[in-house]
């Protein structure tokens, strides 16, 4: 392994909000030890079994994002322009931030709802992505804080993984291979697969995105490319910025021409105010819903930047790229199937479900 690999750290506790309090000192202890954290997401059960999950850096960046660009709507259409630009702004930041947190991530309600109930109540989790040379210092770093359960797998530049368990002394697990019967079924498989080409990856998540969808179908996170001279190029399919503009542009220009026609007409301007107004106004709001939804989807839509993935080149080797997805339930063949391209490589991590808690597994 080289001297920094990716780890994937997943960290489980008994009480619902230890995951989201542990995360704001962890992060900060492996800073020191010389780690990077790239990403972390916090998972909460509650007392009746309903399971939700957040991103804080996406969480932040939704606030941000919407306080900014609801701010320069206000202080463009109201007419005390620092006060309409301050009261749209923190109107922005809390349903920014609301959005955010309930709605960025991949996990349908359905998924939720099964992770839930095979998860203690009132318990939480974090998981985490963090460039380090010693994934059993993470485990220990994390150990002080008394989880119930804990694992890491080192991800090496073959896409080999190393799991080990436990925060006290972590040991060393086989990997399970092959999959696995539908009634011993994991919680979710993260699949990690990279070709040979710079664009088979964004080839493969169009395509899955084009075919009709099953209940088995993996769902694409995120899109890695990287051209001959190691420039790489980071999107996501479901929350990126193409994805966000393109909504805006609608959601913002139907409202704008609703928004406009009704004062056209109350105005006085009769049917001719009712569709000249309407029609500026809408025209005006979508192009604003373009460039908020495009701001959006690249500070809040995307986990990860192509800057922030400098420290893991041997996984995002120059002229390859690479596709991260994610899968419900028992692993299945025709899941792996579909993401599979001639000269492709896989890593697959299955989260399973133990007590007080989930550990990962090599597959």
């Amino acid at each position: 392994m080289s001297a920094r690999d990716l780890a994937v750290v997943l960290v489980c506790f008994d009480d619902k909000r230890a995951a989201a309090r542990v995360r704001r000192l962890l992060e900060p202890k492996l800073r020191g030890s010389g780690d990077h954290v790239l990403q972390t997401t916090v998972l909460q059960v509650d007392a009746k079994h309903k399971a939700s999950v957040h991103d804080p850096r996406r969480v932040l960046a939704g606030t941000l994002t919407a306080a900014l660009t609801w701010g320069l709507f206000g202080l463009v259409a109201g007419t005390d322009k620092v006060e309409s630009a301050i009261v749209w702004a923190v109107l922005g930041a809390i349903c920014g931030g609301a959005f955010a947190y309930t709605s960025e991530h991949l996990l349908t309600k359905s998924e939720l709802a099964r992770i839930g109930a095979r998860l203690t109540p009132s318990s939480s989790a974090l998981l985490s992505y963090v460039e380090t040379d010693d994934p059993k210092r993470l485990l220990v770093t994390a150990g002080a804080n008394a989880p119930t359960a804990g694992s890491a797998a080192w991800i090496d530049a073959d896409l080999g993984a190393t799991v080990f368990a436990g925060t006290s002394n972590p040991v060393e697990l086989p990997a399970a291979g092959g999959t696995i019967a539908p009634e011993e079924g994991s919680l979710l498989s993260m699949l990690l697969y990279r070709y040979p080409d710079p664009k088979t990856a964004a080839r493969v998540a169009a395509a899955l995105a084009k075919a009709k969808s099953t209940t088995h179908d993996p769902q694409v996170e995120l899109v890695i490319e990287n051209d001959p001279s190691g420039r790489r190029r980071v999107t996501d399919p479901s929350r990126g910025t193409r994805a966000w503009a393109r909504t805006d542009v609608i959601s913002w220009g139907g409202f704008g021409l609703v928004w406009g026609a009704i004062v056209g007409a109350l105005g006085g301007g009769g049917i001719l105010g009712f569709l000249e107004d309407g029609a500026a106004t809408g025209i005006g709001w979508a192009i604003f819903g373009l460039v908020a939804g495009a701001l959006y989807g690249l500070w809040a839509g995307r986990s990860i930047s192509a800057r922030r993935l400098e420290g893991i080149g041997p996984i995002l080797a120059p002229g390859t790229s690479a596709l991260l997805a994610w899968s419900d339930g028992a692993l299945r063949q025709d899941t792996l199937d579909a993401l599979a391209e001639p000269g492709s490589q896989r890593l697959v991590l299955r989260f399973n479900p133990v007590e007080r808690g989930a550990l990962l597994e090599a597959a």
